[in-house]
C-alpha cells in the first residue's frame, strides 16, 4: 500500500515538473503514466520482484518446479 502511494505521489510531482518545464500535458502525462507502471509492486503476478529477484522455483533459482 505504501508502495503505490509512493508512486502516486511521484508521478504527481513528474507530472507537474514536466508541464512547468516543457508546457506539454501530453508529454506529462505520458511520463507519469510510465513512473506508475514503473512505480507499483507486482506483487506475484510473476514479472519478479521490485529489485530484480526471480521467484522460487523458477529457472534461475537452480529449484525444481513443483
Amino acid at each position: 500500500m505504501i508502495g503505490i502511494l509512493i508512486a502516486v505521489l511521484v508521478a504527481a510531482l513528474v507530472y507537474i515538473v514536466l508541464i512547468a518545464l516543457t508546457g506539454s500535458q501530453i508529454l506529462a502525462l505520458v511520463a507519469a503514466i510510465i513512473v506508475l507502471v514503473v512505480g507499483i509492486p507486482t506483487h506475484g503476478f510473476g514479472i519478479g520482484g521490485r529489485f530484480g529477484g526471480a521467484r522460487a522455483g523458477g529457472p534461475r533459482s537452480g529449484g525444481r518446479m513443483r
